[in-house]
């Protein structure tokens, strides 16, 4: 539900219990990937998108990785958008996923889990080759387009690397976050 919708024609001030949360560009100059894991019974599927200052997407990636952990497909997908990212040859990044675990780890805020050691060792390697790199964690609601892809991942086998938006129901996610949609976060 966006907020818009939440408070149409609403003369009140909102709860503090309500936080409104949406995707923001990065600075000028600089790309943003933002990256998501998904699990549905057995299935792990994992997705990114790579956007630049002006919105616009650059790449899009989506995976089916089998079955594992959801700590383990948010790494294999950050993984695999940030390979992208370098491949292609951005050196000023901004990366944003919703896994707390995952970037407090990449940001040596917290001990690696087991599970994800090898992957934050590639994560590591790959962010020592760009010139500026900021983390941060953001809410799932900040995340949808990374998210759509994670979920349309299981539908796939194999991995999809894409420079454009083809499927219309992302295209449309891409323009929300273009346009500002704000989302309602409750129980903040």
């Amino acid at each position: 539900m966006s907020a818009d919708d939440l408070y149409q024609g609403v003369s009140f001030t909102p709860l503090k219990i309500y936080e409104f949360i949406r995707w923001q560009s990065p600075n000028p100059g600089r790309v943003k990937l933002n990256f998501d894991g998904s699990l549905q019974n057995n299935s792990a599927a994992g997705g990114f998108i790579l956007r630049d200052w002006r919105r616009a997407a650059l790449l899009t990636g989506a995976a089916n990785y089998g079955s594992t952990l959801i700590l383990v497909v948010d790494g294999h997908a950050l993984r695999d958008g940030l390979q992208a990212t370098v491949a292609a040859g951005y050196k000023r990044l901004d990366i944003e996923g919703d896994n707390l675990i995952l970037i407090e780890a990449i940001q040596g805020k917290s001990t690696i889990p087991w599970q994800i050691k090898f992957i934050i060792h590639d994560i590591h390697t790959m962010l020592s080759q760009i010139d500026q790199v900021q983390v941060n964690h953001i809410f799932r609601e900040a995340n949808m387009a990374a998210d759509w892809l994670s979920k349309y991942s299981h539908s796939i086998t194999g991995t999809i690397l894409g420079v454009d938006c083809g499927n219309i129901a992302l295209r449309n996610v891409v323009h929300d976050d273009m346009l500002g949609r704000t989302l309602v976060r409750r129980g903040v």
